[in-house]
């Protein structure tokens, strides 16, 4: 628990005299705030000026002043806890915030900070994230503080978003979140690392989501009759991630046409180059969706890659509800998921690194220009796992 009590300075100013400070003591540090009162120390009395000081015209005014003093910190000592960042805060933090009149060490609004980098964000998906959370601080905190973002808020709001969305979504806030206030400290500076609130934070924890289907389920899924256009369109942009190794939404959304038999493509999320075969499979639904302007019509059926991948998961949950399907809630990611899940099992049996190369894990590194990405071994891989769907009576156990 945090302290205050006027005391004297041990040692004298350039006078001789004593000056008279607000002693601050909390978790074993202490810090001082001066009071521009200076005595001799006989005319100290237990934190009061004796009658008769010298160095003061009216004492019982003098002595009004401190009290007033002290009773200032001792006001915005119990702002602190009842903030509750009294327990994250050292002795000099409180003394800071004292002398600056209850302002913590940046005034700056959080949320207005926030708001203000959001259009610095390039990538569209990120800064969809980012807007998400912002809508979610204003009605949780709309008028929060920087440095009044400590371990026991961020547990506070932790809890208090578990109560609506799932784990996976309280981590998304919370990263983002986290990575604000490391811009504030590190690239804007407007505020210092002492009041890094994330050291041994717990973020929820997440259970890995099994999303793999096995080859029947895809069989149905490319099989199953479909009256609306809607559902058929999302089923052929769900096939075409499969036929596409599991290709990213915001990839696929963005193919520029394929030159040679091939798809070739920066890969959004990891900027490594990659390359496909386009196998007959995927071909098929290649030339039922040519656009106009654009390689495929998706791009012309929807603005964004956000708003097309918002469209088809909703049909393909429409999808899975089906009984022949039976899975309520297919989304795209059950395509590349599934795609490794049976590249990995038998009668194919691919290594973890094969896999991993197909699939594109991981940013590009020092390591990575030392060897040749091998599209043989992956168009290979690909055909052997597209073959898998042609055969109805295989046994896959």
């Amino acid at each position: 628990m945090a302290t205050a009590r006027l005391v004297l300075r041990r040692s004298t100013n350039k006078e001789g005299l004593y000056p008279i400070v607000v002693l601050i003591s909390h978790k074993g540090t202490n810090t001082e705030i001066a009071t521009k009162v200076a005595i001799e120390k006989k005319y100290w009395d237990n934190g009061r000026i004796k009658r008769g000081c010298p160095q003061v015209d009216n004492v019982r005014e003098a002595n009004t002043k401190l009290s007033i003093k002290l009773n200032d910190v001792h006001y915005f000592l119990d702002v602190l806890e009842e903030k509750r960042r009294l327990d994250s805060m050292t002795a000099k933090q409180i003394s800071d915030f004292v002398k600056k009149g209850g302002k913590a060490h940046s005034d700056r609004s959080f949320v207005d900070y926030f708001e203000e980098y959001i259009p610095q964000i390039d990538n569209e998906g990120t800064r969809e994230k980012y807007v998400y959370t912002l809508k979610v601080l204003k009605k949780y905190s709309p008028t929060l503080f920087l440095s009044e973002i400590n371990k026991p808020w961020l547990y506070r709001f932790k809890e208090w978003r578990m109560q609506q969305v799932t784990p996976a979504t309280v981590n998304m806030d919370l990263r983002n979140i986290r990575a604000l206030i490391n811009r504030a400290i590190d690239v804007d500076e407007i505020v210092g690392q002492e009041v890094y609130p994330f050291r041994k934070f717990e973020f929820c924890k997440l259970e890995p989501r099994n999303l793999r289907l096995p080859v029947e389920t895809i069989q149905a899924i490319r099989d199953i009759d479909l009256p609306r256009e809607t559902d058929r369109n999302a089923r052929d942009f769900f096939m075409l991630s499969f036929y596409f190794i599991g290709i990213n939404n915001v990839d696929l959304f963005n193919l520029e046409p394929m030159e040679g038999g091939r798809v070739e493509y920066v890969r959004k999320k990891t900027s490594k180059r990659y390359s496909i075969k386009v196998e007959p499979e995927a071909l098929e639904i290649i030339n039922r969706h040519r656009g106009k302007r654009s390689f495929l019509d998706f791009t012309e059926r929807y603005s964004r890659p956000n708003t097309v991948n918002k469209m088809i998961n909703y049909y393909l949950k429409r999808i899975g509800g089906l009984e022949e399907i039976n899975v309520p809630d297919l989304v795209m990611y059950h395509a590349r998921h599934s795609w490794a899940g049976i590249a990995a099992r038998k009668p194919i049996g691919a290594s973890k690194p094969l896999i991993a190369q197909a699939l594109g894990h991981g940013r590009l590194t020092v390591t990575d220009t030392y060897f040749d990405y091998d599209t043989e071994l992956v168009d290979d891989l690909n055909r052997r796992v597209l073959d898998l769907l042609k055969n109805d009576s295989l046994n896959l156990e």
